[in-house]
Formats: C-alpha cells, structure tokens, sequence
C-alpha cells in the first residue's frame, strides 16, 4: 500500500498591527513581503515564457491595477541574496509598502545600498 509522503514543519503564525507574521515575536517573516516576491517571480516567468505578453494582461486577470502589477513586478529583480534576506527575517522597518512605494534600482550593489539602510 502507498501512502503518499507528509512533511511537517513547525510554524508559528502570529498577528502583530493587523499584520500576519511567521515566527516569534522577536524575528518575524512578513508573510505579506513573502506572497508578494512569490507572485512577482511567477508573473515574471509567465511574460518570459509567452503566456502573457503585457503587465496590463496580468493584472485583467489577477483583477487588479497595472501600477498594482507593475511595482510588485520590480520585487522579481532583487539580488538573489537580497531575495534570501527578504525571505528569512527582514528588518523590521522594510515593509512590502514601502517596496511598492519606493523605487528599487536595477543594479545589485545599489539594492544592497537601500537594504543595508533598513538595519
């Protein structure tokens, strides 16, 4: 008999000011900042390969504004360390709203720059 593989991994989810956290409440992951860098790094892979040719395509399906779509899209070109940080525990005053508020340059070293900022 097959029984299909389970993997358990112990998770706390927390609310702190209306916010979902992973974590305790000393060093939390902003689940909002995780979704979002998830969603931009697919939507990016949907326009490389051809499934849609424009932002504005996107966000008609995703029923949302292309300006909504097009500042999460920049998340999808963050430095792979970055990426990493962002997806373990972000410094605190570094929230998905001033991500899409901000712009976030295109060269890695000038990223780091803004990031290092946030500690």
């Amino acid at each position: 008999m097959d029984s299909p593989l389970e993997t358990l991994v112990p998770l706390q989810f927390k609310r702190k000011k209306g916010r979902l956290m992973l974590g305790d409440a000393q060093r939390a992951h902003d689940v909002t900042i995780i979704e979002a860098m998830a969603r931009a790094m697919h939507w990016n892979a949907l326009l490389d390969s051809g499934a849609y040719r424009s932002v504005t395509d996107i966000a008609q399906t995703e029923d949302l504004m292309p300006t909504t779509v097009g500042r999460m899209m920049r998340l999808a070109r963050l430095a792979p360390d970055i990426v990493e940080q962002l997806a373990g525990y972000q410094p605190r005053r570094l929230t998905l709203l001033w991500l899409m508020r901000n712009d976030i340059p295109a060269l890695w070293p000038e990223q780091h720059q803004i990031v290092e900022q946030f500690r």
